[in-house]
């Protein structure tokens, strides 16, 4: 099955598929892309995506899923570097991450991406006006924008530069980029979450922003004061779409077993089992017409 270019009632409509971030949460929605490709629900017209679910879709998009689920079973666990807390060093190590295992180890194919019918954005926060940055996948710059998209907040130090201009973690500008999906003409959209949509997010503390971005203070802000908003903004437009758009959202159904940092391969390989079982199910009912969207309403 394609979800690329079809018609409904003889009207043409675009597909658009929003991966949320997570850090080792994104294990969970590494198991429910496992699904979609399983199910032939491989290619979109639109991806939007930031921190590990960006580095999810980007082999998504270019078609390489086994090489990208290699990654969460096996290397994912390398990536966080617990011990770094006693050095006073970032606990996410990026260089291993990015440069070495999607560079290297297991190379993310620039040609496959490039190829590929999908416009895929990876979502970046503009360190100097606070604004969500939409970096639009199409040569080896993408390293670049995974890394500053993978910057999360105090266990990195925060962003990194693409073209020379400093961005942050796409997830606190546009933590779920609905509104830019049905901007862009999606009008079949499909939502990854990593966390529990009945719980709202709340503001975080104003000094854990000033701690994480002291050379930004317009990221903490918005990490601190705005993030929560643009959050439930979201959930809310999900419930209610615009008239001619339908979301389905996939979300946790229970208790994850990894949190953002966790590093034992077996729960992140749990996590992964978990995200897609529970997909399947919340599929089987969706296709049954049991429910479009999995937000109550």
């Amino acid at each position: 099955m394609s979800n690329l270019g079809e018609e409904v009632s003889g009207k043409a409509f675009k597909t658009g598929l929003i991966v949320e971030g997570g850090a080792m949460r994104g294990a969970w929605a590494a198991g429910v892309l496992g699904v979609l490709y399983e199910r032939g629900r491989r290619q979109y017209d639109f991806v939007y995506a930031a921190s590990s679910g960006a580095c999810s879709a980007a082999y998504f998009v270019a078609d390489m899923w086994q090489p990208g689920l290699h990654i969460w079973r096996e290397l994912a666990c390398h990536v966080i570097r617990k011990a770094n807390l006693l050095r006073h060093t970032p606990i996410i190590d990026l260089a291993y991450l990015v440069d070495y295992v999607m560079r290297q180890h297991v190379p993310l194919s620039i040609e496959a991406l490039q190829k590929a019918p999908t416009r895929f954005f990876i979502v970046l926060t503009d360190c100097l006006t606070g604004e969500p940055f939409y970096f639009h996948v199409c040569d080896d710059r993408v390293f670049a924008a995974l890394r500053a998209t993978a910057s999360l907040a105090l266990a990195t130090r925060g962003y990194d530069y693409v073209d020379g201009k400093p961005y942050a973690d796409g997830g606190l500008a546009d933590p779920i980029p609905i509104r830019r999906a049905i901007e862009d003409g999606a009008t079949d959209i499909t939502v990854v979450l990593t966390h529990n949509p009945d719980i709202p997010f709340k503001p975080v503390p104003s000094w854990m922003g000033k701690l994480a971005y002291p050379e930004f203070p317009i990221v903490a802000e918005v990490w601190t004061a705005r993030q929560n908003i643009k959050y439930n903004d979201a959930l809310d437009l999900m419930k209610k779409p615009p008239a001619g758009v339908r979301i389905r959202v996939f979300r946790p159904m229970r208790p994850m077993p990894v949190g953002s940092f966790t590093a034992q391969k077996k729960l992140i390989s749990a996590a992964l089992t978990l995200g897609h079982d529970e997909a399947v199910l919340q599929m089987e009912n969706m296709d049954s017409g049991l429910a479009l969207a999995s937000l109550p309403g």
